[in-house]
């Protein structure tokens, strides 16, 4: 469905607020140190929010239980100056669970929300610019959700001209989303690390989701979730879009923490790199389809080379016949041919070794 350029909203700071602001929804575990800094952070929004959901996993072990209850404690002390409900799972559902069944919840209470992590800080902008992205795009229903952070090709930067672009991918760190959107995917009535579109190598490949497919590759052989990705997939199979931001008003504070589920190293250079501290982004995009450039399919020889880039990818019988046939030139089938070759080594071993192929 397109719009013309009259009907589009084309600046933030044009659209109204609505009397009932939507809730934030604020994810916690066993990181009260990190949880003290997003609490702190959304004590200074420039719009405070009328009312935050806390939905704080159950404890894995004896252990986990004192820094449970200090992120508890935050909490409560926290709802003396924004109202919290704190939901206190009775036994540990695991990040991927929590979040769905979280979300899930919410979107029988309300009809919009803002997602937050205990180590997603945002800057004092980022709840009155998404509840603005929220009442923006509310009435276009192929917006899957809207993201305060930035994560774009580089090759595309010179090309945006606005503060906001049309993506199709996801972006949780501070996204919002409408409950319709939300229940449409219908991530609770799904197996979790389930793929629509069956294999990770059956995943459309562009310039900007041949990374969610090379991150589905590895969920799918380590037998891993991802509710991000899951989520991801899904509107992808649905043919939504996203509302993403040239620069970023949210930032990460999570690597490295002992008790990351994901990014345990040190901070990679791209997760912040785009991060503005003072940015409050106004202009909107011209149009609700994708560049031409982020929606044109991969060739087959670029595909390879991305692959090519993680040394802990093979292709399987399966996965190799997909991409002959899909990408029948003959330069495509032989970079096809010589990764699958190149690769079958690793993928003896984990045959060898008991491990999905």
């Amino acid at each position: 469905m397109s719009h013309s350029l009259t009907k589009l909203p084309q600046s933030l700071n044009d659209i109204s607020l609505p009397d009932a602001l939507p809730p934030i929804v604020l994810v916690a575990f066993t990181r009260p140190e990190l949880l003290q800094q997003v609490l702190l952070a959304i004590s200074q929004q420039s719009l405070l929010p009328q009312q935050i959901l806390a939905f704080v996993d159950g404890a894995r072990s004896p252990k986990d239980e004192l820094l449970i209850n200090a992120c508890v404690s935050l909490l409560k002390d926290f709802s003396q100056k924004i109202p919290v409900e704190i939901v206190v799972r009775p036994e540990n559902m695991g990040c991927d669970r929590n979040v769905v069944a979280a979300l899930t919840e919410v979107s029988d209470r309300y009809d919009a929300f803002i997602y937050l992590e205990d180590d997603v800080v945002p800057n004092s902008g980022f709840y009155d610019r998404l509840c603005r992205l929220l009442e923006a795009y509310r009435n276009y229903p192929q917006v899957g959700s809207v993201s305060a952070f930035a994560n774009f090709p580089n090759e595309l930067e010179p090309l945006i001209d606005r503060d906001f672009i049309v993506s199709n991918r996801v972006f949780a760190l501070g996204f919002g989303m409408w409950s319709d959107r939300w229940q449409k995917l219908n991530l609770a009535g799904q197996p979790q690390g389930s793929n629509p579109f069956k294999d990770y190598y059956q995943i459309p490949a562009t310039i900007q989701t041949k990374h969610t497919l090379l991150n589905q590759f590895f969920i799918e052989k380590n037998r891993q979730t991802d509710w991000v990705i899951t989520m991801t997939l899904n509107a992808l199979s649905h043919n939504l879009v996203h509302i993403t931001p040239k620069v970023s008003f949210v930032k990460n504070i999570g690597f490295g923490h002992p008790e990351a589920k994901t990014y345990r190293g040190a901070e990679p250079d791209w997760i912040n790199f785009r991060f503005d501290s003072d940015a409050y982004p106004d202009s909107l995009p011209n149009r609700l389809e994708l560049m031409d450039r982020l929606a044109k399919p991969l060739k087959g020889v670029e595909l390879v080379q991305h692959l090519e880039q993680s040394n802990g990818v093979w292709l399987s019988l399966p996965a190799i016949a997909h991409f002959l046939q899909k990408y029948p030139a003959l330069e495509n089938k032989a970079a096809f041919l010589k990764l699958f070759l190149a690769r079958v080594p690793v993928m003896l071993r984990r045959w060898r070794s008991g491990l999905p192929v």
